[in-house]
């Protein structure tokens, strides 16, 4: 990371300037601009070498000119990053009013920003940042009746906010937090341990480790963890895959060069790992699952730690369910019964008690019925398990004993339809917490009390962010198989459906993961503006369970991006905007759909914003974690599996002399979730294919990865860029 991050400093501003004036492929005529919304002078594309390399996968050619940009930290890519950003910059500089948006977005982020609370023995623990920090502080109350203080303040880590706590588990009595903090946006972790009373950090440190929880044995004398590939240090190449992972134990106090190796699957390099400590204390329980995604058909193993070999960490492994038929998800424990969230002979999900004695399905007692609404999360709190569903892609939360028996539901904050976001409680409390928001209300913090029966704000009310002239409607449009679709809209109150508003629609559609309403600084923003702001749950998430999930995965991709092809005709049929008003926008996986439909249907769109989008679909298994995307997607090294790939993978469809879309492409030069390759690829392309006038941008940030440690000055500076540019290539004159 430090190499890449001097040979980009080492690029001076006079050797971009000369770059960029230097190389010229494509001219942007400014003449299609709205005289009051675009730049007034043309702009040039950095000049960017084809090469001659290609590949054959069982008889597929697959030429590959721009796989020299797959060097991320070369000199020469750094250099054209430089001059992308350069020629993104001039045309962004030269759009009116270009401050104010910025101002719009800032304003709406101005905000309190707290976390769910979470506890260690009587202690609370809870982020939060009171506006415009880039990061959020960590706090602890040490009593419920005492005020908080500040325990980590990520901040004074570094004056640009790129040191983040990304992870943190307490101990069972609160005396310690193991927190881990990611430096840079990378995706690995360094984790260490603060003595909560003295607010001091120990000794520890611990390396190698990208995506694990920290779990604690009952004794606080330790916790559990997973390293990627065994090792302490990341890979020298950032984008390499990750290694196998293999679960740890550490003795608080103790080198990480002691820590014991306590499982790893050496058959299986491909398996994900995921582990828990019951709270009791008794049982670690390992979840073990060949691919990406918490939706994911897994095998569940435990160790008794109250085995006698316990203080050796010798315990045997059980294999719980080692058929990987259905998702196996461990919710809490009484004893020797397991309380588990369950697709098996139930693909919406159900929570069943298992007595891992006699684990047989057919001793299996029903604690949370499978409905037609999916099951999506569960959370035990006394003799309570709080049921999360979706209904119509929007949260319930439901009450249920141990027995099956409805217990009544929770009332979310209104108005309107939205997501909880954060659950959190323990089994000996008679309270819990969640987190609460919609298009219209950022994420605000409730407290649920079993005997009050009640949701209370806790802390503070929620935010007023002046969008009460808005409301979220929901819905539903006919997909191209005639399946019935749902679509959030939200828009000023008594909008007039003539054609004339500037809408953004976007989407995801994988992993079973929904899509639900959420709060966002750009969104508000946008529609201040004058926009219209549309979702569409495209088949492939999870808004109806693993049926719909993998009417949209797999082999049946396509079926995603036809969805949202239909959710961008209805919204010009029911004359909320016309093509010429309507704008795109993905991230990640969301990137592909986007590209996918704008590539296949450049008539359709306006305008296209593609964040850390997955567009190259023959490569994506050769970095970091993507070899665990092929339960989803299918493998590029299967030749069957490819050509369903190559039909509708972004970068393949680019096609010369094509009128596409204007495209802002953003990303972080250090994701190492959805690595920038595909992005730097797509960028290329797009600008040497383009016979339109639009543009077609590509804006880098550095030091950003995908995940949660982004400061929040460069999310804010990222809105702004994307607002800017809607306002430009759309016309917006508000």
């Amino acid at each position: 990371m430090n190499n890449a991050a001097n040979l980009r400093r080492r690029a001076t501003h006079s050797s971009v300037v000369r770059f960029a004036a230097l190389t010229v492929l494509t001219v942007l005529a400014s003449s299609t601009l709205g005289a009051q919304t675009g730049p007034s002078l043309p702009l040039k594309y950095p000049a960017t070498p084809r090469g001659v390399q290609s590949d054959d996968v069982g008889g597929i050619h697959l030429a590959d000119p721009y796989r020299w940009l797959e060097s991320v930290t070369s000199p020469e890519v750094h250099n054209w990053l430089a001059a992308q950003d350069a020629v993104t910059e001039m045309y962004l500089s030269q759009v009116p009013r270009r401050a104010e948006h910025a101002d719009r977005v800032r304003r709406f982020a101005l905000y309190p920003k707290l976390s769910a609370p979470f506890g260690g023995g009587e202690r609370l623990f809870f982020f939060e940042n009171s506006g415009l920090e880039n990061q959020p502080a960590l706090y602890v109350q040490d009593r419920r009746d005492t005020p908080a203080r500040v325990l980590i303040d990520p901040n004074a880590f570094s004056n640009d906010g790129l040191i983040a706590i990304v992870d943190q588990s307490a101990s069972p009595d609160g005396r310690y937090l193991a927190y881990a903090v990611s430096t840079q946006g990378s995706a690995w972790r360094e984790v260490r341990v603060r003595d909560v009373r003295s607010g001091q950090d120990l000794s520890d440190e611990l390396r190698g480790i990208k995506d694990s929880p920290l779990s604690w044995t009952k004794d606080e004398r330790g916790f559990f963890y997973i390293r990627s590939g065994g090792g302490t240090a990341p890979p020298a190449n950032p984008l390499a895959p990750d290694g196998r992972p293999r679960l740890y134990y550490h003795r608080v106090g103790q080198k990480q060069s002691d820590d014991r190796l306590i499982y790893e699957a050496a058959d299986h390099p491909d398996w994900q790992l995921h582990v828990d400590v019951s709270e009791d204390g008794e049982y670690l329980v390992i979840a073990a699952r060949s691919g990406a995604g918490t939706e994911a058909p897994n095998r569940l193993y435990f160790i008794d730690l109250d085995n006698p070999k316990h203080p050796n960490l010798g315990a045997p492994l059980v294999k719980l369910f080692d058929t990987a038929d259905a998702l196996y998800e461990f919710v809490s424990s009484d004893g020797p019964l397991f309380f588990i969230r369950t697709t098996k002979d139930a693909p919406r999900a159900r929570v069943v008690a298992v007595d891992i004695n006699s684990p047989d399905p057919d001793h299996w007692t029903t604690v949370v019925r499978e409905t037609y609404d999916p099951l999506i999360g569960a959370l035990r709190v006394d003799d309570r398990i709080i049921a999360h569903r979706l209904h119509d892609a929007h949260s319930v939360l439901e009450l249920y004993s141990f027995d099956g028996g409805a217990r009544g539901v929770v009332p979310l904050p209104g108005p309107g339809i939205g997501t909880v976001a954060e659950l959190h409680g323990r089994s000996e409390d008679r309270e819990f917490y969640f987190t609460y928001s919609s298009v219209l209300q950022p994420p605000s913090v409730y407290r649920y009390d079993l005997d009050g029966k009640s949701a209370i704000p806790y802390r503070s009310a929620r935010p007023d962010t002046a969008l009460s002239q808005y409301e979220t409607t929901q819905l539903f449009y006919t997909g191209k198989d005639g399946t019935r679709v749902p679509l959030f809209i939200t828009a000023r109150r008594g909008i007039a459906l003539d054609g004339t508003h500037p809408t953004l629609l976007a989407g995801d559609g994988a992993f079973q993961v929904p899509n639900t309403p959420t709060y966002s600084p750009l969104v508000a923003a946008w529609l201040e503006t004058g926009g219209v702001y549309a979702v569409a749950n495209v088949r492939g998430g999870g808004e109806y369970g693993r049926a719909w999930h993998d009417a949209g995965s797999g082999a049946r991709k396509q079926t995603s991006v036809d969805d949202f092809v239909a959710a961008a005709e209805f919204l010009i049929d029911q004359r909320y905007t016309r093509r010429s008003l309507l704008a795109i926008s993905g991230r990640g996986n969301g990137g592909l759909l986007v590209g996918a439909a704008m590539t296949q249907r450049p008539d359709l769109f306006a305008a296209t914003l593609i964040d850390a989008g997955l567009l190259d679909m023959t490569r994506f298994n050769r970095f970091a974690g993507g070899a665990a995307w092929t339960r989803e997607y299918g493998s590029p090294d299967t030749p069957n599996d490819l050509r369903t790939m190559l039909a509708y993978s972004p970068l393949q469809h680019v096609k010369a002399g094509t009128a596409y879309p204007a495209t802002l492409i953003t990303v972080g030069d250090h994701d190492e979730v959805f690595t920038p390759v595909s992005s730097y690829k797509f960028a290329a392309a797009m600008q040497a294919s383009q016979a339109a006038q639009a543009p077609v941008l590509l804006r880098v940030q550095q030091n950003v990865g995908f995940g949660p440690s982004t400061p929040l000055e460069k999310e804010l500076a990222i809105a702004a860029d994307r607002l800017t540019f809607l306002s430009s290539v759309l016309h917006m004159v508000r």
